[in-house]
């Protein structure tokens, strides 16, 4: 350390080592062994700055004498002075104090300060200490605040995991509910369609039985009692469904046409309530009646034209709801509503094409995104006609149809959701 701050003050054209060491007072022969180490210590890194006792002084804005009582061993220096005294030295020569060294001036000034045992260097060891003790106070605070907030992250993250799991348990309960009642539904068909087959099975045998005619001879009388027979047999045809509910009526009263006011036809929808409308969309800006204040279309239902302004227009799920102008006459009994729908259901449409009124049945193939994949036989012009359960529940909106007039995509009633000017029921 010494040898190169010794070259460090020749490049910079004088030798100043001299100079500062001569102007030292010499380290006194009486001082501990403690004190008189740390002086030559603090002499050896003093060298290093290349300056005097007076400009160092200056410089710190420290008093010369007691600097020199410092360097000398008359005085044990505080430990800020020594920390202040490496770094200076550090910056002159270009370089950071390593922590060995740091760690070996403590050690010495801690030392220094026991063998001195004057009150004052009783006071700069428990500064000493209590600075200590107040840096692993902070660093313990510190780690005690992360501790509890990632405890508390860790707890909500917990909670979260636990909802999801009770949300996951209950569409699960929810899905084999319908499954056991679905394998209900479908063993009951099946053991008709089994009784059925025995059925048919023993009719085709006495059938045969009266019927043993040879090849090429069917005697009159022997054909009216054929005729007969398959009399019999067609008056003991049985016909049965499998809890076919949906009220055919009530589809039909709630499946109204859209017309632009030019009388250009737009689709279906769904009369939701006597004066409300929902179709999906958006209505495409060419059909509207444009004036001031009004973007108008006309609803029909039952023979009767009203017109309907906007209400809601909503891109994701596609959705338009209208306002009629006048209320037209609402069934009965209120809507109802299926969203758990299965491949291998069937749903019923009753509504309008551009020839007229058309109901077909649907079958649901499964799910393309937020999408229900239903098959049956779609004519141009059925877009927006609301889907009905076997239970008559409305189960969605058709969205769109195939070119082959085969396949369609059904918008799930779930989606009416996101409307926020019709009020739904909670449960849906």
């Amino acid at each position: 350390m010494l040898r190169q701050t010794q070259r460090c003050c020749r490049m910079n054209g004088s030798d100043r080592r001299g100079t500062a060491m001569g102007e030292l007072k010499p380290v006194d022969d009486d001082l501990p062994p403690a004190a008189a180490v740390l002086a030559q210590a603090l002499r050896d890194l003093f060298t290093g700055l290349c300056v005097s006792t007076r400009r160092y002084a200056a410089r710190r804005a420290y008093d010369s004498s007691t600097v020199s009582r410092y360097l000398s061993g008359r005085r044990v220096p505080p430990w800020e002075f020594v920390l202040n005294l490496l770094h200076d030295v550090g910056e002159t020569r270009g370089s950071v104090p390593t922590a060995e060294t740091i760690d070996r001036l403590r050690t010495l000034h801690t030392a220094a300060l026991e063998s001195g045992g004057s009150p004052a260097h009783r006071v700069q060891l428990l500064e000493r200490e209590l600075a200590a003790a107040d840096g692993e106070a902070r660093h313990a605070a510190t780690r005690e605040r992360w501790l509890e907030d990632t405890l508390q992250d860790r707890e909500h993250r917990i909670r979260d995991l636990e909802m999801r799991n009770r949300e996951l348990e209950a569409r699960l309960r929810e899905e084999i509910r319908d499954l056991k009642e679905e394998l209900v539904r479908v063993q009951a068909l099946h053991q008709q369609a089994e009784d059925r087959c025995e059925q048919l099975e023993r009719q085709l045998a006495e059938a045969e039985e009266r019927a043993p005619l040879p090849a090429g001879f069917r005697p009159e009388a022997d054909v009216h009692n054929n005729v007969a027979a398959g009399q019999q047999f067609l008056s003991s045809v049985m016909v049965y469904t499998d809890s076919w509910q949906v009220d055919e009526e009530f589809v039909e009263s709630v499946s109204v046409q859209l017309y632009a006011m030019d009388h250009r036809y737009l689709g279906n929808g769904l009369l939701f309530d006597a004066e409300t409308v929902i179709t999906p969309g958006p209505v495409p800006e060419a059909l509207w009646t444009r004036s001031e204040t009004e973007r108008t279309v006309k609803v029909h239902v039952g023979g009767r034209k009203v017109p309907a302004t906007s209400l809601e227009t909503r891109a994701s799920p596609p959705l338009v709801v209208l306002r009629l102008e006048k209320p037209l006459p609402f069934p009965g009994r209120p809507l109802s509503f299926d969203r758990r729908l299965m491949p291998g259901r069937q749903l019923l449409v009753s509504a309008y094409t551009t020839n007229g009124p058309y109901s077909c049945l649907l079958d649901v193939k499964g799910r393309t995104g937020n999408w229900l994949r239903v098959t049956g036989e779609l004519p141009d012009g059925l877009i927006g006609a609301p889907a009905f359960s076997g239970a008559g529940a409305l189960t969605g909106l058709l969205l769109s149809c195939g070119r082959d007039g085969q396949r369609g995509l059904l918008l799930p009633v779930g989606s009416l959701r996101a409307l926020t000017t019709v009020k739904l029921p909670d449960e849906l």
